[in-house]
């Protein structure tokens, strides 16, 4: 009965040590899968301005918390991808996702109107952070 209640006691205390890892590592996931759709998304504007041979904006909406790819006026919306709690598990209140600008204007010769900074981060821990950097010229990358 004792060599039973010692097993017990340590599958107890490791499997309390590993749920916590295991949410980290989860989080970690769930940040860098919405740090590559934004990569995605800037590259696509680049793409799409060349293709189209018209201006494209990239717009950030910070109440819905989704980042919209559309023509200059607004009238067309080639992509948009939501930071929602149901596609990527990341909650509204959340607050994690900074931008260093709202609306940037891509050119059909291949230029952006302004750099663009995404940063994702974790709201208890700093290890959970991705920058997704956009240069002027459609460099875009992870970091």
């Amino acid at each position: 009965m004792l060599e039973i209640m010692v097993a017990l006691t340590l599958v107890g205390v490791t499997s309390a040590i590993s749920v916590g890892k295991i949410h980290d590592i989860m989080i970690e996931e769930r940040i860098a899968r919405a740090a590559t759709a934004m990569r995605g998304d800037l590259e696509a504007g680049f793409a799409l301005a060349v293709r189209n041979r018209e201006p494209i904006r990239i717009r950030w909406n910070s109440s819905a918390l989704a980042l919209t790819v559309t023509n200059r006026d607004g009238s067309t919306a080639y992509r948009t991808t939501a930071l929602s709690r149901d596609t990527y598990g990341l909650r509204r209140w959340w607050g994690g996702v900074q931008l260093s600008s709202t609306s940037v204007e891509i050119y059909p010769n291949g230029l952006a109107s302004d750099t663009l900074t995404i940063t994702f981060r974790a709201p208890y821990t700093s290890e959970a952070t991705k920058r997704v950097r956009m240069s002027r010229a459609g460099l875009v990358r992870i970091e």
